[in-house]
Formats: structure tokens, sequence, C-alpha cells
């Protein structure tokens, strides 16, 4: 089967879940092309989209939503994965369930979310800009961090890599 991974990443980790889970598929028999969600060309030589995409403020980044809404409209079957630092924890995994998710459901029902890998994602301080330290900061504060400014990698790579084998035997 052949495969796209469209990522659309802020600063790093969503694009790295893209690459490892681009690993698993390929292991596994397929044929995939990772690329940012903004290059993806035509559609119409895949039999299959995976949608991965970044949350900022409870919504999907905007190259995933053009991504996911071509894939729609040329009929691809899809899948979907989110990064974010919500799911660092047991309690931001259970809002991203009650919450968030539900709300990207309504905007783009028709895509796999019931499916979806939900990775942590990386906290990389030096890269933000004014607001988004800010809030970086205070999401840390919350989570009880004693060193909020510390740069931090959440990522979960073995996560990442049961969910796309689990993935890769649906493909086939």
């Amino acid at each position: 089967m052949k495969v796209l991974i469209g990522y659309a990443s802020g600063y790093g980790s969503t694009k790295s879940y893209a690459e490892i889970v681009g690993e698993e598929l390929r292991g596994a028999g397929h044929e995939v092309d990772v690329v940012d969600a903004r290059e993806a060309g035509e559609l119409e030589g895949y039999d299959h989209v995976i949608i991965g995409g970044s949350l900022r403020a409870g919504n999907w980044l905007g190259h995933a939503r053009k991504l996911a809404k071509r894939a729609l409209k040329a009929g691809k079957a899809n899948s979907v994965f989110i990064c974010c630092m919500a799911a660092t924890s047991d309690e931001g995994r259970r809002q991203l369930d009650e919450q968030t998710l539900p709300k990207l459901r309504s905007k783009l029902p028709e895509l796999a979310w019931d499916q979806a890998g939900l990775f942590p994602g990386m906290r990389n301080m030096d890269q933000y800009g004014f607001p988004i330290r800010g809030i970086m900061r205070k999401m840390a504060e919350k989570a009880g961090d004693e060193n909020p400014e510390e740069p931090k990698d959440y990522r979960d790579f073995e996560l990442a890599r049961r969910w796309a084998r689990e993935l890769a035997g649906k493909l086939a």
C-alpha cells in the first residue's frame, strides 16, 4: 500500500513522530512518503493519507487542516495523529479526550479521530516567541514543574511505534 504521511510541525516534535511512523510502516512493507503538509503534492497516487499535526490553543495547525480537507475531498482513507504538550499527563489526556478531540471532530467529522494517535511533545523555550513562551511557562507551572523555563523532551517514540504497528496491521 502506498501511504503519504503529511505533518504540520511547529517546533519539530510532530515531524519526528511522522518519521518514526514512516519507519514502522516501511518495515511492515508499505511504500511511504513523509512530507511537510505544506509541501504535499497530488494525492491521487496514494492509497492512505496520514495527517499529523501539532495543537496550538486546542486547534490543529492550519496546514494539517488543509491537507486533511484535501484528503477528504479526494476520497482518501485516512489516519490522524496529534502531538501536544497536554498529552504529557493523565489530566491532559483526559482534557484532550473530553474537550479537544470533540472540537476537532466537529470541524472535520469524516477523519478517523476514533483511532487518533496522541503523542506528547517537547518544550523548547528558546525557540518560542513571546506569547507561546508565556503559555508554555504557565502550562509547566500548572503541571508542577520546578524548572518551567528549562527545555524538556516528553516525546514517547515507543508509543508512536506501537500506534504505527497497529495501523500497519489495519492497512494490510
